[in-house]
């Protein structure tokens, strides 16, 4: 039993992951200007949503914080609450820390007491704001209110619904109900019940609701025990509400709340005890009361004055009962997680209409192959190539099944940059695109560290303080791109500021101070710009929290080398500097083009094949270095012996009975690689050689073929970067700031 509770557990958390997502993307609307009911009810949600799961598994940490969050942000549902940026600001840092309790909760770091009660005063406030029109006087505090005598008769409540409270049909739907004290402690109230019996009734046409409060149980108020609860209800529903759509509205509470259902009067007890086996509520034991605010007062409440002794602790009350709630929360140690992940269903049903039509497929071969006559073998043939399209099909579903939107990712990033602008006293505002992308899981899973690590860096270093922006013209909001989109078969992502760029001169002269290059160094633009990958190497004159040990981009480069990918710059100092990380789109599979270089076979990835020739030996130019040209169509590109490159062969090859393949990186730069011959193209699965070997300069990755041998797959963009050498190779349309 246990054991299926864990895995339901993690199912919440996943769901938690989904629903701080849905957060992070309606606060960021509303921080956009977005307003709309809809966005405002996605975050309400949200939050709601995280509360009730965290209350079934008794996390009471999150419970506690989230029901504060939730009280607020119904505020702002309501229409009481106007999204200034200085209440947004909060709500956010609020979602941060609500985030962090999910990662307690799941087992990880425990969350800092005091910042949990910082950030919940600061929600505290907003809900003060929002009681506060609601009184006849400007100061009121809670000494203010005098005792009343109390009546203990039904007293009727207004909940903020229709004046007119007339059953709707002579037959209502009678609901009653008497929270328990471990309701409360949950955090949840009897207010979040009504609501969600007003939206049944309004589920229904001209739906109407009536609401009594039951006093009959509330004590002289000398004699009143704030941990006891004492108010039960009494609610009226149209006769065509069903009984399924009100059970919905106590599932989670069905433990630690007694309600009925009864129509003509003939009652049905509900939820786990009944009237007969339910305790009076004055023989209850006494609970430890929550540390969570009142809801906020309902407008036009009649005059049932809460007293001051049953006033909710404040902030500083948590603070001192943290320990103990903290205790309560420790949890024994769980199974590890495992991964998941969620698939669109017609993804699915795609993937096992071709693994059906595969089982036929596979049936008819073997019909045949019991057949021993010459047409049986063609028709062997023919049924041997429908089933390799048929399996490249499978392969493109499974691929699909397994990508995931960088959406994730990017969201994660708002939150990385409101860290590092609180911790350097800068404003800069991140904007995304491209964040329905789609990538291999595993790729998705590997792109936090090192997209945290470079908008850190961005933020640190990339953009300039307010003064010194204001001194350039530009304006005191710092801002950031971060986008993904798909090329030629890869996925490139885009880091770019408005900043400073990068100064050259500076990371020369520290790269020398630091021994990483020679004093008499002469190097190119790009080559100073790719310093800053060197390990050790830093810019920043002190060590903080963000920046100044020199690891930072060095564990982003080799990250990005780690997923097969690579990392370009182009900085303009005094304007900015954009990071282009390309990776593949799966590190499962690859198309590639068999050839053979030095009488080995290789892989040469066809994303990055441009065109495949021979050429004309009058078309070859030699360099003073002893490197060759050649000239194509007018445009001059560096030629490279494929073998001799990679060191397998020192024979000299020969033009006219060579072919050619013109193969670009990322950037558009191209070189053209002289091979034996080319065999085939296929699909290749892709093995890592670094774990099985050791790294080789040009070489990403291998695979096993289909006679068993193994071939190495080639790092075309390592070529063509050992073989530029700072030329600018790209075609005069993919030039751009040059002189024709």
């Amino acid at each position: 039993m246990s054991g299926d509770m864990d895995d339901i557990l993690q199912v919440f958390f996943q769901e938690c992951d989904e629903q701080l997502q849905e957060l992070e993307g309606g606060l960021s609307a509303l921080s956009d200007g977005d307003a709309g009911q809809e966005t405002i009810n996605a975050v309400f949600r949200a939050v709601h949503s995280i509360k009730g799961g965290a209350a079934s598994f008794g996390l009471e940490n999150l419970v506690r914080f989230a029901h504060v969050f939730e009280s607020s942000l119904d505020g702002l549902r309501s229409g009481r609450i106007t999204p200034t940026p200085e209440i947004i600001k909060t709500f956010l840092k609020a979602m941060d820390v609500l985030s962090d309790l999910v990662v307690e909760a799941r087992g990880g770091a425990s969350v800092d007491a005091g910042r949990i009660a910082e950030s919940q005063a600061e929600l505290e406030a907003v809900i003060g704001n929002d009681a506060a029109p609601k009184s006849t006087q400007d100061d009121v505090t809670p000494q203010d209110f005098v005792p009343v005598p109390i009546s203990f008769e039904p007293v009727p409540v207004d909940f903020g619904f229709d004046d007119d409270f007339a059953v709707a049909t002579p037959e209502p739907l009678i609901v009653t109900f008497t929270p328990h004290a471990a309701m409360y402690e949950r955090g949840d109230d009897a207010r979040n019940l009504l609501i969600g019996l007003t939206d049944v009734a309004k589920s229904v046409p001209d739906g109407e609701i009536g609401v009594t409060c039951d006093l009959s149980a509330l004590p002289p108020l000398e004699a009143l025990e704030v941990d006891k609860p004492c108010l039960s209800w009494r609610v009226s529903l149209p006769a065509q509400v069903t009984d399924e759509s009100v059970h919905s509205v106590f599932d989670w509470v069905s433990d630690v709340c007694d309600f009925t259902l009864s129509r003509n009067g003939d009652p049905e007890p509900q939820g786990e005890g009944t009237p007969d086996t339910v305790p009076a509520i004055e023989d209850m034991a006494p609970e430890v009361i929550p540390s969570l605010p009142a809801s906020p007062p309902v407008a036009d409440a009649p005059a049932a004055v809460v007293p001051p002794a049953a006033a909710a602790p404040s902030s500083a009350a948590l603070q001192a009962q943290a320990p103990a709630a903290s205790g309560k929360n420790d949890k024994p140690a769980r199974r590890p997680e495992q991964a998941s992940i969620r698939v669109d269903l017609h993804r699915i049903d795609d993937l096992m209409d071709l693994v059906g039509e595969l089982v036929i497929a596979q049936a008819a071969i073997e019909s045949l192959c019991r057949r021993d006559d010459n047409a049986a073998q063609r028709e062997m043939m023919e049924s041997i190539t429908s089933m390799q399209a048929l399996t490249r099909d499978i392969q493109d579903a499974v691929m699909a099944v397994r990508a995931q939107p960088v959406r994730s990712v990017f969201q994660r990033m708002q939150r990385v940059v409101r860290e590092a602008c609180s911790m350097t006293d800068k404003d800069i505002t991140l904007t995304l695109e491209g964040e329905d992308t789609e990538v291999d899981r595993t790729l998705v899973e590997k792109l936090t560290d090192p997209l945290t690590h470079m908008l850190r860096n961005a933020v640190d270093h990339g953009i300039e303080s307010a003064e010194d922006r204001l001194a350039a013209g530009k304006s005191a909001t710092g801002h950031i791109l971060l986008s993904a989109g798909h090329r030629s078969g890869r996925i490139l992502i885009t880091i770019k500021d408005d900043g400073g760029g990068i100064n050259r001169e500076r990371v020369l002269a520290t790269a020398i101070k630091r021994g990483i290059v020679a004093p008499d160094a002469v190097l190119t633009d790009d080559e100073i710009n790719n310093l800053i990958f060197a390990p050790g190497f830093s810019t920043a004159a002190t060590v903080s929290d963000l920046s100044g040990r020199g690891v930072g981009m060095d564990v982003v480069k080799q990250a990005i080398l780690g997923l097969g990918g690579r990392i370009t710059i182009n900085s303009v100092e005094g304007e900015g500097t954009t990071f282009c990380l390309s990776l593949p789109l799966t590190l499962a599979v690859l198309d590639g083009m068999l050839i053979v270089a030095a009488g080995s076979t290789m892989v040469i990835p066809i994303s990055s094949v441009v065109e495949t020739m021979m050429i004309n030996p009058q078309d070859i130019y030699a360099l003073p270095d002893g490197s060759r040209m050649v000239s194509i169509r007018g445009n001059c590109m560096p030629l490279i012996p494929l073998g001799a490159e990679l060191g397998l062969s020192d024979s000299p090859v020969t033009p006219a009975e060579a072919v050619i393949l013109i193969v670009e990186n990322e950037s558009g730069a191209r070189v053209a690689l002289v091979v034996d011959k080319i065999c085939d193209q296929a699909q290749v699965v892709i093995k890592s050689i670094e774990k099985n070997y050791r790294q080789i300069p040009g070489v990403s990755a291998a695979t096993i073929l289909g006679d068993g041998s193994v071939s190495l797959i080639l790092d075309v963009p390592a070529l063509i970067a050992s073989a530029v050498r700072g030329l600018d190779t790209r075609p005069p349309n993919a030039r751009t700031g040059l002189a024709a």
